[in-house]
């Protein structure tokens, strides 16, 4: 089982419904409680994909240049905590390269960091099909490959202890990893009756946990002594989980409308559009329109679709699908009752927010979701969820929108430590809706602010402070601590989340509530020194609602050490985004960052073709190649006859067909696709047709 922790460095990321949030604290608290209640259960987690894998296109062959102090602040973050606090099993290696050196053959991450800093003592494993010449990923760490490559990589670690490339000592240490795994875990089995009935009130209670109210005026919750009429095809075959790797099949469970209707509420259903084709379709408009003028409530439901976002390809806007659009202003146009409910995996643009009366976001909330909307809308359930990422007002907005998952395998990171929040609130762009914002059917008041010490030197800080229900009904607030840092000379965002804890509290009870700050709450990680140091000066301990909605506040003085570093010369243009809005970070400014070279992975000549690049790049240079790719493309089609070139599983496969290493594409076929053949293309790519001719004749 995972679960994944990698940053939400973009909404555009077809993967961020599998992560947890933009901000690392956040995600590696949330991993860390995951692990543990897995592996109480006797059941082996996976943390993944480590590490900096944060877009799908090219995620196979990227190579994610990214500075020592964003690494390790932002990126590396979440799995020091899930790994130190969690301790999961094993540890899954990503696809992609770091700083120029693949994940699973990255000494520097799997043993230097994980192993030597972190203190991890489980398996390391690859993602599926990751190992990029398996003999070094040996020697660098990776204990697992995942899967098995049919003996291609059983031979190849054959041949290299012989030539003594390898030594015995190394795959030792992997094998024993190995033997551990299974030997750990299978005490730990226990056999269990399911009762399946139970698990699935669980998920339901944990989708009107997750779900977030983005506005109300007043319509909400329904009135259950009057009809509604709900529209869109996401009401009855509502999306509920993501595509991909982490696809599951349910028992049938109720959507929203017969949920609704089982509670009492007399509901009408039309479809209005159809969820799998981005289009307008008359009939099913007009149908709508027509009972639209009734004048009942309207329930709304849009968002994104498998269509759009899924594993193996990124996002290409922010927008929800036009044919959703082009119905709602339709609607409006006579009726203006109109509440909104959406479901998808990451942030979307809301062109139609300020004519509707109410927004549920329901994310991507699991079989239970059809039950769980409906409870929220009816109110037996106050909704209470916060958003652990920012909605940006529009891609322009976003800090990397213009070198975000380039037609490259090259990446810069050049936004660096300013991820999410960081860079919003930081550089004072304004947004939808700001991280950790959420809404409540009842109002909460919160008081009496108490900062255990107001000089502090080291160790935990406990914040305390008084939330008080002030409105009808029961509910829970998630209170926030963040951190406010001094201005200065250097690069530092403006407030950092340090604490959160969730409080439940019926109308007019009031509770103290405590939240414990660790002791990295004051420190950044100087790249010089090559360690965590805590600068001193008079920080703000802020306490509120979400990162932009500060309910309380108390200067604190930090005793720690005299930083005295000034960057405003030699990264000048992070220091002028605030005055020059939408200013782009160009690659010189950020190569001071870097300090290093940048990757040319894609500058790859004829003669210098491996087994390891794609059938993509191979076809730069050779038209054999290219009617390969097609051929294999049309063939996968074929085996899939059915099933639109846009199903979210054929996406995946075709994106790894195209973008993945060729010895990738081997190894996970299934012995479909001979290493003679690939090994034939990439000698056909370099110009040596004849040698390739006899690799193909030769068994």
């Amino acid at each position: 089982m995972g679960c994944g922790v990698n940053i939400k460095r973009s909404p555009l990321c077809g993967r961020n419904f599998e992560y947890f949030s933009e901000d690392p604290y956040l995600a590696g608290k949330l991993a860390a409680a995951y692990i543990r209640g897995m592996e109480q259960l006797g059941v082996g987690t996976s943390l993944k994909h480590f590490a900096v894998n944060n877009q799908e296109t090219r995620r196979m062959t990227m190579n994610s240049q990214i500075d020592d102090r964003a690494l390790r602040e932002i990126y590396l973050k979440p799995f020091e905590i899930a790994v130190k606090e969690g301790k999961p099993t094993t540890v899954m290696a990503s696809y992609n390269r770091v700083n120029g050196e693949y994940s699973c053959a990255n000494k520097f991450l799997l043993t230097d960091i994980l192993r030597n800093e972190w203190g991890f003592e489980g398996a390391v494993i690859s993602d599926w099909g990751a190992a990029i010449d398996v003999v070094q990923c040996i020697k660098a760490g990776m204990d697992l490959e995942m899967p098995d490559s049919l003996g291609i990589h059983t031979k190849q670690i054959l041949d290299a202890i012989k030539k003594k490339t390898l030594t015995m000592e190394e795959l030792d240490r992997a094998v024993d990893q190995v033997v551990n795994l299974v030997t750990t875990l299978a005490p730990k089995r226990k056999k269990v009756t399911i009762d399946y009935q139970k698990q699935h009130e669980i998920a339901v209670n944990l989708a009107c946990e997750s779900a977030v109210l983005l506005k109300n005026e007043g319509v909400l919750p329904l009135d259950k002594q009057c009809p509604v009429l709900v529209i869109g095809d996401l009401a009855v075959n509502m999306r509920f989980q993501g595509g991909g790797s982490s696809h599951i099949t349910t028992a049938k469970t109720k959507n929203t409308v017969e949920a609704l209707k089982e509670s009492g509420i007399e509901v009408a259903y039309v479809k209005g559009y159809d969820k799998e084709k981005d289009e307008t379709i008359p009939e099913l408009e007009e149908e709508a329109v027509r009972l639209a003028r009734a004048q009942m409530p309207i329930l709304f439901f849009g968002g994104l679709t498998e269509q759009v976002e899924g594993e193996g390809y990124d996002r290409k806007t922010l927008q929800i699908p036009e044919c959703q659009i082009h119905l709602l202003n339709r609607l409006y146009a006579v009726n203006n009752k109109i509440i909104v409910v959406t479901l998808g995996g990451g942030p979307m643009l809301m062109p139609f927010l300020p004519k509707v009366k109410a927004v549920l976001h329901m994310y991507l909330g699991g079989q239970g979701v059809g039950e769980a909307c409906a409870r929220l809308l009816l109110g037996q359930v106050n909704p209470s969820g916060k958003l652990a990422e920012t909605f940006p007002r529009s891609l322009d907005d976003v800090p990397n929108k213009e070198f975000y998952a380039p037609d490259s395998d090259d990446v810069e990171y050049r936004e660096s430590i300013f991820v999410g929040y960081r860079y919003y609130d930081t550089f004072h762009v304004p947004v939808l809706f700001e991280f950790g914002y959420g809404l409540s059917y009842t109002t909460f008041a919160y008081s009496q602010l108490e900062v255990e010490q107001t000089m502090y030197t080291q160790g935990t800080l406990k914040v305390r402070c008084t939330i008080s229900n002030t409105g009808d009904y029961i509910g829970k607030e998630i209170v926030q601590v963040y951190v406010v840092n001094p201005k200065s000379t250097y690069l530092r965002a403006h407030k950092e989340l340090r604490g959160f804890t969730k409080v439940e509290l019926k109308p007019g009870e009031s509770k103290v509530v405590e939240i414990v700050l660790p002791e990295d709450s004051f420190c950044l990680y100087d790249v010089k020194q090559g360690k965590y140091i805590m600068p001193s000066g008079k920080y703000k301990i802020c306490v509120g609602a979400s990162s932009q909605d500060i309910r309380l506040e108390q200067e604190i003085q930090v005793e720690g050490v005299h930083y005295d570093v000034d960057q405003r010369t030699e990264c000048a243009t992070y220091f002028q985004l605030e005055q020059e809005k939408g200013k782009t970070i160009e690659s010189n400014a950020f190569q001071v960052l870097y300090g290093k070279p940048f990757s040319q992975f894609d500058a790859v000549k004829k003669g210098e073709y491996t087994i390891y690049h794609s059938l993509q790049t191979l076809g730069k240079h050779s038209k054999v190649n290219r009617l390969a790719l097609r051929l294999i493309k049309a063939l996968y089609y074929r085996m899939n006859k059915g099933k639109p070139k846009t199903d979210p599983g054929v996406q995946m496969i075709i994106s790894a067909l195209c973008e993945g290493p060729l010895d990738c594409v081997i190894c996970a076929s299934d012995g479909m696709f001979p290493l003679r053949i690939g090994e034939a293309l990439v000698l056909i790519a370099n110009g040596h047709c004849f040698k390739a001719m006899g690799r193909l004749l030769r068994k």
